[in-house]
């Protein structure tokens, strides 16, 4: 595995354009999820550090949520295009109770203390340093409206209301590329 040059990646595009996993846990007992918002960033530099960050949003109501409320390190992964259906799964089916990654062809393995997948073809290792869900008195009005008009990919919580996304921030400890993807290490 080499060490990926961030400054080589169109990195803002990410998210956008490729979508991620976001994992916690260990290869034996791991749960991600696919997540389409995200955001890279410089935050709370401070001696010792380059601030480098990664923000991830996630729903209450998903399994992985919990995980990462759960863990100090979390992973957000990207893949080749032709693991668009596995990362479909991934996002539409819940780890609470069974090994949806087997399920959907993908293959953990470690990274520092937290857990990606050998078909990645980069991985930002991050340590959890904000986690918090949204307050929704500071959502713009239209934004509380979305969560209202899709009850069916934000459902509502025991008393019917709906419920803003946690906002999860982890400083960057490692970026890595490859991890025995083909694509990543120039072997078609």
């Amino acid at each position: 595995m080499d060490s990926l040059d961030i400054r080589e990646t169109e990195i803002f595009d990410l998210f956008r354009k490729k979508w991620a996993l976001v994992s916690a846990g260990t290869p034996e007992k791991c749960n991600g999820c696919t997540v389409g918002w995200g955001s890279f960033g410089t935050l709370w530099t401070r001696p010792g550090t380059s601030g480098s960050v990664v923000t991830v949003y996630l729903h209450p109501a998903r399994y992985t949520c919990e995980v990462l409320q759960a863990h100090e390190t979390f992973t957000v992964s990207f893949f080749p295009e032709k693991y668009r259906a596995a990362l479909g799964y991934m996002g539409s089916h819940s780890g609470r109770d069974g090994d949806k990654a087997a399920a959907a062809g993908l293959t953990p393995v470690p990274i520092g203390d937290s857990v990606t997948y050998r078909e990645a073809e980069m991985t930002f290792l991050c340590r959890k340093v904000y986690q918090h869900p949204f307050e929704k008195e500071g959502l713009a009005p239209e934004i509380g409206e979305y969560y209202r008009s899709h009850p069916k990919a934000y459902p509502p919580d025991g008393d019917g209301e709906w419920q803003p996304h946690w906002i999860f921030v982890g400083e960057i400890l490692r970026t890595e590329g490859g991890l025995g993807c083909p694509e990543a290490e120039g072997r078609s």
